[in-house]
């Protein structure tokens, strides 16, 4: 068993040491003396910490302490052990941090109960799956959740728990048949009760969207309610795992599959209390929700699409400017189906921002006035005094009521978090600006592999930590392609780099999106969007904010750039911005900071003088040349590895090189070409020779030497002699 499945073992253990005595007899799994699983002990502590909460200053476990004074054991029992479901799988808090937790709690009782040792063993593993920034913000109202189900466990029937405690579906059904629903603590709990049968994804939305994905294998799906979905994703699972034992549905083959049904993993977005003002902002702040107004607009059924929202819109606005009513609907759509569980709201008014974490999907409604709500956990009802230099300031300025600001999503979860109280930081917290230094320096490994100087390696990554992009520019030869693949494999995993060759026909279309022909459903072709490298690259790394993705750019002078990158040539140069897609006009689109992207350029193509402009100020260029550090001597290095310290070859590229000139320094000849199995051999030399270096000669002097001229002067015999001469 692998190290990952054992963690998960560990986990599944822990879960059924403590559901299984508590679901049973209400027992405690810490103290199996006490009742503590009760329904009358689950609504003492619900009447403390959810009915008001205390949205006062002061983290949750400080409250918590204050609300647990004068408590019975069995109370403050059930209040650990609910924690410790709440934490158990996690992977964004530190195993250390978890157990922090729960023994901190248990110390507060005399005499204070061990944590058994299962129990322990279980929270030193990574856990299972990330609960987000939502899992810190909104802890009273899972746990309030999570006391609501143990009452309405112990009002079912005996029967019904009977056949719930062993059945995975009637366990489902159990849940279902609850009043309230928070998704993100229900689904934990689904994994943590049955492990087997319910996947460890706590965003409904992410659920939905890998069922949606993977729905060809089931013909139709069964619904769009949660069960269903639930239904669903057991079957689908149960396909793959027959031919991938390990099927992981956030990582390769299947996370691209689904992602862009999904949309880029969690948002940021300014909401502006437009309508109501500060007295529409206090609602939002008492009572849990953002808003935005629709007095002629209606609800509609399903999941509309954005045309959905266009037909709406041009029906109920037609007395609205057609500009006015294209903004209405991006604002609807957006509220209605881009808004999701676990994205990041701010809402500013006057020189107070307010920081809260969507916990729901928006619906509309018609009490007290029509207009479209979406609830959301306000960590605290005080925000920050806004000051304008804090890293989201320029994005709080943004026009429109609804603002996809999620290029400010980092610094908005470090705000967020410090608003929660002293809850511990989440393990992705250590990166908390996009400019601290996160790239490793050059390992003996890679120095080893290219054969290069580690001074110049930690210049080139510190160049790439900075600036973001660069282009290795040289003459042919002298490894441009391979020290960038090499130096990206060692920023990051081979799973987080993608290559690309541009060439003259390249379009935006192929890089980043454009309509391709699709088989329909009836049988007739059609067009569908489909992304381009950039795209999956940019959704892949918004996944993963703090881990190096790097996009390697082959050749990249070959295609019409301005053509190629469009739009996307201003965030080259404006990290942390967004703008409009061609394609995708609906949606707000930045490049994040850990993407990275390393060109490459032949001078025999193109010099960089001729470059463009734009390209230059956008990208670092950094010349890989045979007459300077680290191509210089590489060619001897690389023998001397080898035990070749004899070899004639450094001093025939010399020879060469020299008698080329520095008039046409663009077109010297790099040490890559004998540097191959093939150049080993006199016959073997002869080759590269012939058919590789003087055919690159003879069209850089075509029209100044003729094809005799150029094998006199630089053919393999002529430069022997003059290697022999400089000896």
């Amino acid at each position: 068993m692998g190290t990952e499945q054992r963690s998960l073992e560990l986990i599944k253990e822990a879960a059924r040491a403590i559901l299984e005595p508590a679901l049973s007899d209400g027992s405690s799994a810490i103290d199996p003396e006490v009742k503590a699983w009760l329904p009358e002990v689950a609504r003492d502590l619900h009447v403390r910490i959810v009915r008001p909460p205390d949205a006062g200053a002061g983290s949750f476990r400080e409250k918590l302490k204050v609300q647990l004074r004068g408590t019975s054991r069995a109370t403050h029992l059930l209040a650990a052990e609910l924690m410790y479901l709440h934490v158990l799988p996690l992977t964004n808090v530190r195993p250390a941090v978890k157990l922090d937790r729960i023994t901190e709690v248990l110390s507060w009782l005399t005499p204070p109960p061990p944590l058994p040792e299962p129990l322990r063993l279980a929270l030193d593993t990574p856990g299972a799956f990330s609960g987000g920034t939502g899992f810190n913000v909104q802890i009273w109202r899972q746990i309030g959740w999570l006391l609501e189900f143990v009452q309405h466990w112990w009002a079912l029937r005996d029967d019904v728990r009977t056949e719930a405690f062993s059945d995975p579906w009637k366990f489902r059904t159990a849940v279902a048949s609850m009043v309230t629903d928070q998704p993100g603590i229900r689904n934990s709990l689904l994994y943590l009760a049955f492990p087997d049968t319910f996947l460890p994804i706590v965003s409904q939305d992410n659920k939905r969207s890998i069922r949606d994905a993977f729905s060809h294998f089931l013909g139709l799906p069964s619904g769009q309610d949660p069960l269903s979905v639930d239904r669903d994703l057991f079957a689908i699972h149960q396909i793959h795992t027959k031919q991938d034992e390990n099927a992981n549905y956030y990582r390769e083959p299947y996370v691209s599959q689904w992602r862009k049904l999904a949309g880029n993993g969690a948002r940021a977005w300014l909401i502006r209390p437009r309508d109501g003002g500060r007295e529409l902002l206090e609602q939002w702040l008492d009572s849990g929700f953002v808003s935005i107004a629709g007095p002629r607009f209606g609800e509609l059924a399903g999941e509309p699409s954005r045309a959905d929202v266009h037909a709406a819109v041009e029906e109920n606005y037609q007395h609205l400017d057609y500009v006015q009513r294209l903004s209405l609907t991006t604002d609807y759509h957006s509220f209605l189906r881009v808004l999701k569980a676990d994205d990041h709201v701010i809402a500013v008014d006057g020189d107070r921002v307010y920081f809260g974490v969507v916990t729901g999907g928006a619906r509309y409604s018609d009490e007290p006035t029509p207009r479209l709500t979406c609830p959301v956990a306000w960590p605290s009802e005080d925000g920050i005094t806004f000051e304008g230099g804090e890293p989201f300031s320029k994005h709080a300025t943004h026009q429109g009521v609804v603002v996809d600001i999620t290029a400010a999503l980092d610094s908005i979860k470090e705000y967020t978090r410090s608003l929660v109280g002293s809850e511990e930081p989440e393990r992705d917290q250590h990166s908390t600006s996009p400019r601290s230094r996160t790239l490793p320096p050059p390992s003996d490994g890679l120095i080893s592999r290219v054969h290069g100087d580690r001074g110049w390696l930690q210049d080139v990554i510190e160049l790439l930590e900075d600036r973001r992009q660069i282009v290795l520019y040289g003459p042919p030869g002298t490894g441009k392609t391979y020290i960038a693949r090499e130096l990206a494999h060692h920023l990051t995993g081979a799973d987080a780099v993608r290559v690309v060759q541009f060439h003259p026909s390249y379009a935006y279309e192929d890089f980043f999106e454009g309509y391709r022909p699709a088989k329909a459903q009836d049988g007739f072709v059609g067009f569908e969007l489909q992304p381009g490298p950039l795209r999956q690259i940019v959704a892949e790394a918004l996944t993963e904010p703090h881990r190096p993705y790097v996009l390697i750019v082959d050749e990249i002078n070959r295609a019409n750039l301005a053509k190629v990158f469009g739009e996307l040539y201003y965030l080259l140069e404006y990290r942390g911005e967004t703008v409009r897609l061609q394609y995708s006009p609906q949606e707000s689109f930045c490049l994040p900071h850990n993407l990275y992207f390393i060109g490459t350029m032949n001078t025999a193509d193109r010099s960089i003088a001729l470059v463009d402009t734009a390209l230059r100020r956008r990208f670092a260029f950094v010349e890989l040349h045979p007459d300077d550090i680290p191509v210089r001597d590489l060619l001897r290095r690389w023998l001397a590895v080898r035990g070749k310290t004899g070899d004639d070859r450094p001093g025939l590229l010399a020879a060469l090189n020299a008698e080329i000139g520095d008039e046409d320094r663009d077109f010297k000849i790099g040490p890559a070409y004998l540097m191959t199995p093939d150049a080993e051999r006199a016959d073997g030399l002869r080759r590269i020779w012939e058919f590789s270096i003087l055919p690159l000669l003879e069209e850089h002097y075509y029209g100044r030497l003729d094809r005799q001229e150029v094998r006199s002067r630089f053919g393999l015999d002529a430069i022997r002699l003059r290697a022999g001469e400089s000896s």
